[in-house]
């Protein structure tokens, strides 16, 4: 299970279960309890004020007085009422059953609250002109980034690239300092942080960004692939007018994949190849006949067959044909 550096190497999934439980006892209550690394992340989790066994406060607010956290990993995508139609049922059915989470705003004219997560709870709540539900806690900005991310991170409606862009966000507001050391505070491997900051800079070009209406939506594998090719000068060059003629031409309905797909397979449609023909030995007396087209098409005959010719023959011959034509 994954750890934060952050929070004393604690388990993120049991901070998580910490922040939802209403009540929960404090560990400070109990003198043989083993104090955190972090104290101030048992009070940003609880929202108390003192290492003092206490219940915790609940408001019910008008959403409209609640802003979203400047770092808040959720596009603006997400608020439409089709997007939340889950919640808004919910919600007229049963209730706000689960409270965001928030910290106390004060000399904003326009909020009492910014919003840590529970965004779309918020946008439920003032569609159906109802009060929501928040906990406050008290935390600095590094805390509130680690507490929605352990809030977020098994909600499958949160997708890949969001949390990228969040975390893209995070480091270049220097909030981490170093992409270490918020994979290290979000307790997920380097590699894995690495990636997901290399895929949300492609959405950063101000030519390929535009491509993608939703950049929810964009797979994090492509966008990692297509930006390591915008490394190369050759390969940049001929992606970016292959950007450039898909925002001129504006066709229909096309899915990120799909817009991906097209910009990383641009570099093999703007290859030309030398149309050849070549013959190669097989073994002492056969041979094949090697033939290349203009588009790199490789098509290999054996004018006299393949019997009575052995395996180790035919692979020496493909590997001499492999490295000849690259």
């Amino acid at each position: 299970m994954a750890t934060s550096k952050l929070f004393g190497g604690a388990n993120l999934g049991d901070l998580a279960k910490s922040v939802k439980e209403r009540g929960a006892p404090s560990p400070f209550a109990n003198p043989n309890s083993v104090k955190p690394v972090l104290a101030a992340a048992e009070l940003a989790l609880t929202g108390r004020t003192a290492p003092q066994m206490e219940r915790e406060n609940i408001f019910s607010v008008d959403p409209k007085r609640a802003r979203p956290w400047k770092y808040h990993n959720r596009t603006s995508g997400w608020y439409t009422k089709d997007r939340c139609q889950d919640l808004i049922d919910s919600i007229a059915k049963d209730g706000q059953q689960e409270p965001g989470l928030a910290r106390k705003l004060s000399g904003d004219p326009d909020a009492d609250y910014e919003v840590i997560y529970g965004m779309r709870r918020r946008f439920a709540c003032e569609f159906l002109n109802a009060k929501f539900k928040l906990r406050v806690v008290d935390c600095d900005d590094t805390t509130a980034a680690v507490l929605m991310h352990i809030e977020n991170a098994n909600r499958q409606d949160i997708t890949p690239m969001e949390r990228a862009l969040s975390f893209h966000q995070l480091v270049e507001s220097k909030l981490f300092g170093t992409q270490d050391t918020l994979a290290d505070a979000m307790g997920l491997s380097k590699a894995q942080v690495s990636k997901m900051l290399k895929a949300a800079q492609l959405l950063r070009h101000t030519t390929i960004g535009p491509l993608f209406p939703d950049q929810s939506a964009v797979p994090i594998e492509q966008a990692y692939k297509l930006t390591a090719l915008l490394e190369r000068p050759a390969a940049k060059e001929v992606i970016m007018q292959a950007a450039q003629n898909l925002a001129r031409k504006k066709e229909g309905t096309r899915t990120p994949a799909e817009t991906l797909r097209i910009l990383i397979t641009s570099l093999d449609r703007s290859r030309k190849f030398e149309p050849i023909q070549k013959h190669y030995n097989v073994g002492p007396s056969k041979r094949v006949v090697v033939t290349r087209n203009p588009k790199g098409k490789v098509t290999l005959a054996f004018p006299q067959g393949i019997q009575a010719t052995s395996k180790e023959e035919i692979l020496a011959a493909v590997a001499q044909i492999v490295d000849d034509l690259g």
